[in-house]
């Protein structure tokens, strides 16, 4: 019904239009055969010909009844949310969950006539009427849940308000360290996007809008106070990149159309399309990491990385390895040593963990970007060339001056 949300039955314009036809036809039937005398009581009846206005939504539907107009006629507009009621328009209007229309919707004249004697049965006898009503009240919620809503959607409100005030005090604080955050994703969209595409990294390419996505999402909670599943994105982001660079790279040395480069290609599409990781894992000496990561690799991307970092492990994958731990703790239950986690606020500011934060997407980021220039020179060099038009304090490097040193030298004369 709606592409935007998640819609939870699947109720048609044409069925419920079907339904209002039967249903007000039936019941004016039913009221002129068996009560002819007292018309009076029926709404619905003494209002015809009515323009009938049905707004559905995915959860529930209004109908408004817009009395005596030159001629009957039903519209249905389809809603992300019902209307507020307009009181002073006087209108008669019901109100009704999905669900229960769904399991009346091929019982409308059955329906008309038991609203019809649950009408008589009000007027007549108040008693005897309650055990039937139930079902009839059930669908006459409008103004009670709407009362309800607005009192609990306020209160949260009023709960994660403290997200907000973690923002300012973010914002105020690291600024600049923000700025080269976003700066970064600026320039991966922007211009590391269009050079893996040059150099037909086609795993990359394909999931890159979604790293960044990601990237933004993990900045925009880190901001607001939730750094638990901020860096949980981070690990998310670490896996997705290398993911595709192992795709790109095992596929890149199989010669095209080999039943090997097929299987490959067949795998990095399921891949890409989140159906299933297939059965190669993660971490393993045999998985992603263990492919992706070769001796050679491991020791050109070392020493890339002790330009930045000298007191990183010997081996560049054991470096990896242990920002992806320190990651994973915040993806899986740790045990009651979270119990210092929870809080009575909704988010509160924390000086150290944001620090820590932008100290862990730095270190996915030269991870990604290291691997990347090793694997693929070809798009670190057509991603210096597209960053080249910029002035020089706009432009964000994949390697630091004496990284791009190291690594020109290692691999001009490997050991």
């Amino acid at each position: 019904m709606f592409n935007g949300g998640r819609v939870l039955f699947m109720l048609t314009k044409k069925a419920l239009t079907k339904f209002i036809e039967e249903y007000i036809s039936e019941y004016r039937r039913f009221v002129e055969e068996s009560y002819s005398k007292r018309k009076d009581l029926f709404p619905l009846f003494n209002s015809y010909p009515m323009h009938v206005i049905a707004f559905l939504s995915p959860t529930a539907t209004l109908i408004e009844y817009v009395s005596n107009v030159p001629k009957f006629a039903i519209q249905i507009d389809e809603v992300r949310e019902l209307p507020k009621l307009d009181r002073k328009t006087k209108h008669y209007i019901g109100a009704f969950r999905n669900d229960y229309l769904l399991k009346i919707i091929k019982e409308a004249k059955k329906v008309a006539r038991q609203d019809v004697s649950h009408a008589v049965a009000d007027y007549d006898t108040y008693e005897e009427s309650q055990k039937e009503l139930a079902e009839y009240y059930e669908r006459q919620y409008a103004e009670y849940i709407d009362d309800q809503i607005k009192y609990t959607v306020k209160g949260y409100d009023s709960y994660i308000a403290s997200a907000y005030e973690v923002r300012s005090e973010t914002l105020s604080r690291y600024e600049a360290k923000i700025y080269d955050v976003v700066k970064i994703i600026d320039s991966v969209r922007g211009y590391l996007t269009e050079a893996l595409l040059i150099a037909t990294c086609e795993a990359s390419f394909d999931v890159i809008d979604e790293v960044v996505q990601d990237v933004e999402s993990s900045l925009f909670l880190a901001m607001h106070g939730k750094y638990v599943p901020a860096n949980a994105l981070l690990r998310r982001i670490l896996e997705n990149t290398l993911t595709a660079l192992y795709f790109d790279s095992e596929i890149g040395k199989c010669k095209v159309g080999s039943r090997t480069h097929r299987d490959l290609c067949e795998r990095r599409d399921t891949w890409v399309e989140k159906s299933k990781k297939g059965n190669v894992s993660f971490t393993s000496d045999y998985g992603i990491l263990g492919r992706l990561i070769d001796p050679d690799t491991d020791y050109i991307a070392r020493k890339i990385l002790g330009q930045t970092n000298p007191n990183a492990p010997q081996k560049f994958r054991k470096y990896i390895l242990n920002i992806y731990g320190d990651l994973c703790k915040f993806v899986h239950y740790g045990g009651p040593t979270l119990v210092e986690r929870f809080s009575l606020e909704f988010a509160r500011f924390d000086e150290k963990k944001f620090e820590e934060w932008v100290c862990r997407f730095r270190q996915v980021f030269e991870i990604y970007s290291i691997v990347l220039a090793v694997k693929f020179p070809q798009v670190l060099l057509h991603y210096e060339k597209l960053i080249g038009t910029l002035e020089t304090f706009e432009q964000i490097h994949l390697l630091t001056p004496k990284q791009e040193e190291t690594f020109k030298e290692e691999t001009k004369n490997p050991a």
